[in-house]
């Protein structure tokens, strides 16, 4: 224990004014050379100081992946998709992970207008529609502008077209970032750090125990009471487990 917590300590004092830039460049040779935990230490400097980004959290999956952590790893997985919904490296490794935890729940089935209403959904990231919509807006003054600049009926006709439609483009994309965000906030996804870990029916030590989850399982937290977290299985199975058993899938420092 020592040892680790000088390494770590030393490593730490290497990391201390160095940029983001330098920082993933040394996580990133460390990781090449099989050194992990050094790699990890690197990442993890970068996230101590605010920076999120899909290939920080993408590549600290990975390291954790290589030294069988494998909540961890899922855990990263899952914050680098909140900024990328659809990244297929992110995906593919974070299914391979999942190919390593013991638990397997069906989810429910969805109807086709839910599923198609996802997909609208989580098309991209809320960062990627609030692009979206600041994109739309920037279209629709650069329309409007060219619309009372237009001297032909038929052009400003085009114009006040194009303007409409971007300005119903920016509000749909708004509704959809903030549609997301509620989402995930409601859902609060979260991943099961215990090894093993009692699902009761109620939040103390003596409530009936309905079944064990594991390590890596992804849940979703809907309450908190004191030390105690009620979650939802992707089954839909309801239950409650120590808030310390798991770790939240957000930016938030934890």
């Amino acid at each position: 224990m020592r040892t680790i917590s000088l390494f770590v300590l030393l490593s730490c004092f290497v990391c201390v004014g160095q940029s983001p830039e330098d920082l993933f460049r040394e996580g990133n040779n460390a990781y090449n050379q099989g050194d992990y935990e050094r790699a990890i230490v690197y990442y993890d400097s970068i996230n101590s100081i605010g920076v999120h980004a899909v290939e920080l959290y993408f590549n600290l999956g990975n390291a954790y992946y290589k030294q069988n952590a494998i909540a961890s790893s899922i855990l990263n997985y899952e914050k680098a998709l909140l900024l990328d919904a659809n990244n297929t490296q992110v995906l593919n490794n974070l299914a391979f992970a999942q190919n390593m935890t013991l638990d397997r729940f069906s989810p429910l089935p969805e109807s086709d207008l839910k599923k198609a209403t996802d997909r609208l959904l989580f098309l991209t990231s809320v960062r990627g529609w609030s692009i979206a919509v600041v994109g739309f807006i920037w279209l629709t003054a650069l329309l409007f502008f060219l619309y009372m600049k237009s001297g032909r009926s038929g052009t400003k006709r085009l114009f006040f077209s194009g303007f409409f439609l971007t300005a119903i483009g920016a509000l749909l994309s708004l509704s959809l970032a903030l549609q997301q965000k509620k989402t995930v906030e409601d859902t609060q996804p979260a991943i099961v750090f215990a090894q093993e870990e009692d699902f009761r029916a109620e939040p103390n030590l003596r409530a009936e125990v309905l079944l064990n989850i594991h390590e890596g399982t992804k849940v979703f937290v809907q309450e908190e009471v004191e030390d105690w977290v009620k979650i939802k299985l992707k089954n839909g199975a309801i239950g409650w487990v120590p808030q310390s058993s798991i770790q939240y899938v957000s930016f938030a420092a934890e």
